[in-house]
């Protein structure tokens, strides 16, 4: 039973002629259909159209970038939160999307940091204005001894 038999062809050279049985070219053909719709690729996992499965790849995605993450930020989505919880679990902030997302939330940390901390200054400054000087200071001449006597 061999796949190709060579046929001479009347000394015009040689010929090759596929000798398949119908079972094993359905079974080939079922073969090549099922690779054909197997894993998708981390491309298109990355690029897909679900922002959490594309966390996952290992593939930077350029759908689900920094300017899409900040704007669900933003917004404060479902989604942002999710990808955060997910970003968050051990393990997964090596990803290169959860990168991403570590990013635009380390940024708004940062903000949010940054405004605290002005407001605690202000806060200060306004304590300040009132305090009094502390008593017991007298007004001193410069180049008076300390004990009064001159």
């Amino acid at each position: 039973m061999g796949l190709l038999r060579l046929l001479a062809l009347g000394g015009k050279g040689v010929a090759m002629k596929f000798s398949i049985r119908p079972a094993f070219a359905a079974l080939a053909l079922a073969t090549l259909l099922a690779a054909g719709c197997g894993q998708p690729t981390a491309e298109e996992l990355a690029n897909g159209d679900d922002p959490l499965t594309a966390l996952r790849s290992p593939v930077r995605s350029a759908r689900y970038d920094g300017s899409f993450w900040n704007r669900e930020a933003v917004q404060s989505t479902e989604l942002w939160a999710d990808a955060v919880a997910y970003c968050r679990t051990p393990g997964n902030s090596t990803a290169p999307n959860c990168q991403t997302v570590g990013l635009v939330l380390s940024t708004i940390e940062l903000e949010k940091a940054a405004k605290e901390a002005k407001r605690q200054l202000e806060v200060l400054l306004e304590q300040s204005k009132h305090l009094a000087p502390p008593s017991g200071r007298s007004s001193r001449r410069p180049g008076a001894s300390p004990g009064g006597q001159d």
